[in-house]
C-alpha cells in the first residue's frame, strides 16, 4: 500500500453517528446510572403543575421548612453560579420565537389536562404519585422533550453503552440463528435401520 493509498483511507469521511436503539440504550443506562429520574429539581422544572399536584401536596411542613432551610443556606459560590444560571436563562426567553411560546402554552395545556383527569388513587398515595411523576420523567426525557438537557453528552458518548445488555443481546441473536442440532441431524443409512 503506498502513502497515497494511505492518505485517500484517511480521507473518507467516517460517520460515526448512533442508530435510534443505540441513542435510546445510552439514554436508558444514563437514567439507571443517575438519579435525574427521581431528582425534584428535574421533575418541578418538567412538569411544575404536577409536581406540586403530585410531590408538594405529600410533604410534611416539617419536610417543607427543610427544603426552605437548604434554600437559604448557599454558599456564595451557588449564588453566583444561580445567578449565572438565571441569566442564561432570560436571554434564552428573550431569544424565544413566537412558535416556541405557543408550543410552551400548549405543553402548559397538556399539562393541566392531565393533572384534571388524574386518578384520585393516585393523587391520594404519596408512592403512587412519585411513580407516576417519574415515569412522566422518564417518557419526556427518552423522547428528547427536555430543553435544557445535552442530549448529546449521552447519544454520542460510548461510556453510556451498556455492555452486558449488549453482550446478551449479540448472544441472544446468535443463538437464535443457530438450529437445534436434533432439527439438522439425519439418519442416514441404505436401509434405514441400524446394524449391530
Amino acid at each position: 500500500m503506498t502513502t497515497d493509498t494511505v492518505k485517500e483511507v484517511k480521507d473518507v469521511p467516517f460517520n460515526k453517528t448512533p442508530n435510534k436503539t443505540t441513542v435510546q440504550n445510552r439514554r436508558l443506562t444514563y437514567i439507571n446510572r443517575t438519579d435525574y429520574v427521581s431528582s425534584p429539581a428535574v421533575q418541578e422544572r418538567l412538569f411544575p403543575i404536577l409536581y406540586e399536584k403530585l410531590i408538594l401536596r405529600h410533604k410534611s411542613q416539617t419536610e417543607k421548612l427543610e427544603a426552605i432551610n437548604t434554600a437559604k443556606a448557599r454558599t456564595l459560590t451557588n449564588v453566583f453560579l444561580d445567578a449565572g444560571d438565571q441569566m442564561e436563562k432570560m436571554q434564552r426567553q428573550r431569544d424565544r420565537t413566537d412558535e416556541d411560546r405557543a408550543r410552551d402554552e400548549a405543553l402548559h395545556e397538556q399539562e393541566q389536562a392531565v393533572a384534571e383527569m388524574m386518578p384520585k388513587t393516585v393523587l391520594t398515595d404519596k408512592v403512587k404519585s412519585r411513580e407516576f411523576l417519574q415515569k412522566m420523567v422518564l417518557e419526556k426525557f427518552l423522547a428528547g422533550g427536555d430543553d435544557e438537557f445535552d442530549y448529546e453528552s449521552v447519544d454520542e458518548d460510548e461510556r453510556w453503552d451498556d455492555w452486558d445488555t449488549l453482550e446478551e443481546d449479540i448472544r441472544a441473536k446468535y443463538f437464535d440463528g443457530e438450529t437445534p442440532e436434533e432439527e439438522e441431524k439425519e439418519l442416514t443409512g441404505q436401509t434405514g435401520v441400524q446394524d449391530f
